[in-house]
């Protein structure tokens, strides 16, 4: 019986974990997608792609 409940507590948390992934890596696009957006208004208004890249990388780094 007591493989049977561990079994179960496994199956479980495995689906858990699971279940959180994809909410995961949803956040993580929104995150890139709105750094690029920022990159590509900052492009727009000053045309400076090093002062713009910059700041997208660091951007780009807070989403990991």
């Amino acid at each position: 019986m007591r493989p049977f409940l561990l079994a179960v507590g496994l199956f479980g948390l495995v689906v858990s974990l699971a279940a959180g992934v994809p909410g995961t890596a949803q956040a993580q696009a929104t995150c890139r997608a709105e750094c690029t957006s920022q990159e590509n208004a900052c492009l727009q208004r000053t045309g400076n792609k090093g002062q713009c890249g910059g700041k997208a990388q660091s951007c780009l780094a807070k989403c990991r």
